[in-house]
């Protein structure tokens, strides 16, 4: 039986959030059947530096990974979207360097992962509704920036991308502000499915929205 291993954050470790309905592995083991096996080694706040754990714990290689990871990482720059700037071109500046500093952590994550799966597929960072609407506004431009690193890594390496941006976008898809709800692991659920279940394309690089 092929083997699909999940790999990240709590988007993909949610059980906490959702119980005592089922966590984004459990929807997508319901939705794959017999067919595979879902092995669940995403841990609930884990950063990109925190992938190299979890692929310790990995027993020999898997068919298809799916990484989910760089929401924390944004939130360690939290208080950029309060800080004052003199210029336009120094926040330009500044968003250069996040940019710089996501890339130099994403890239070797995801070679790391690639070695170890036969197909890999990445996700971009969600768009979380949080509590104050402006901050919310003000917060989808870093994440547009780690986005960007995330897209434009799977069109270098050909991966598949599912870009949750495009599935979670009601508010009744989270709790606590960022975190997936039951509604929203269903939906992850379902994107990340229907990504397995699509056939391999030399050309990969697709991206999975809806």
């Amino acid at each position: 039986m092929p083997r699909l291993v999940l790999l990240g954050d709590s988007i993909l470790d949610n059980a906490p959030y959702v119980t005592p309905e089922p966590d984004t592995a459990g929807r997508l083991g319901e939705l794959l059947g017999s067919a595979w096996t879902v092995e669940l080694l995403a841990v609930d706040g884990a950063t990109t530096a925190e992938v190299e754990i979890q692929l310790r714990r990995l027993d020999g290689d898997v068919d298809h990974a799916i990484l989910s990871v760089g929401g924390n990482d944004s939130i360690a720059h939290i208080e950029m979207l309060g800080r004052s700037a003199s210029s336009f071109a120094e926040v330009l500046h500044e968003l250069t360097r996040l940019q710089s500093w996501f890339a130099d952590r994403y890239d070797p994550v995801v070679r790391a992962v690639q070695a170890r799966a036969a197909r890999l597929s990445l996700c971009t960072i969600y768009e979380p509704p949080l509590a104050d609407p402006h901050l919310a506004k003000l917060a989808r431009i870093p994440l547009t920036v780690f986005n960007d690193c995330i897209l434009r890594t799977a069109a270098r390496r050909g991966l598949d991308v599912v870009d949750l941006r495009t599935y979670c976008t009601s508010e009744d898809d989270f709790v606590f502000e960022i975190e997936p709800s039951p509604q929203g692991a269903q939906k992850i659920a379902e994107a990340i499915s229907d990504v397995v279940a699509a056939a391999p394309c030399a050309s990969a690089g697709r991206v999975f929205a809806r």
